[in-house]
């Protein structure tokens, strides 16, 4: 009797190291910076290395370092964000663009070419999108929608997000 408890423990034991094999193979070869979920603490959401939105408390909600490219080193209050051809696009409210304080901006992040723009006006936003080549406005998602589907996927396909 003891032989065969051991033998169904030992069967148990296998599947549930092949079941966590299986699962953390699927992200084997990516950047672990597209896979990580944050710190025990804090909640993250990868854009395009090494820009990332990091949600600690909800004093400021999400936010994002910047490299100062344009004078701004950070995002505050990130409401919707979006990946189109290599360029982050962000949406937030009460933040600060250009050491202002402003209820609205709209981001345009090109990490390639390190380009970081801010926007005080939608209309402004949509026609530097025009210029670097837009046709159409990108949709952009709820910064929650992606958080949950970051952490449903531990990965983001931006062309999946609901």
């Amino acid at each position: 009797m003891k032989i065969h408890t051991s033998l169904v423990c030992w069967l148990l034991l296998t599947i549930a190291m092949l079941a966590i094999a299986c699962n953390t193979k699927k992200n084997k070869n990516l950047d672990s910076f597209y896979t990580d979920g944050g710190e025990w603490d804090s909640a993250r959401i990868p854009f395009i290395k090494p820009y990332e939105a990091i949600k600690s408390d909800d004093r400021y909600g999400w936010i994002m370092n910047l490299e100062g490219i344009d004078g701004d080193t950070g995002i505050l209050n990130i409401q919707m964000a979006g990946i189109v051809n290599g360029t982050i696009l962000l949406y937030s409210t009460n933040t600060i663009l250009h050491g202002n304080d402003v209820k609205e901006a709209w981001y345009v992040i090109i990490p390639k070419q390190h380009l970081e723009k801010g926007f005080g006006s939608y209309r402004a936003y949509l026609s530097y999108l025009r210029a670097l080549g837009f046709k159409n406005t990108p949709k952009l998602h709820n910064i929650r929608t992606i958080a949950s589907y970051f952490d449903d996927h531990e990965t983001i396909d931006w062309n999946r997000i609901e």
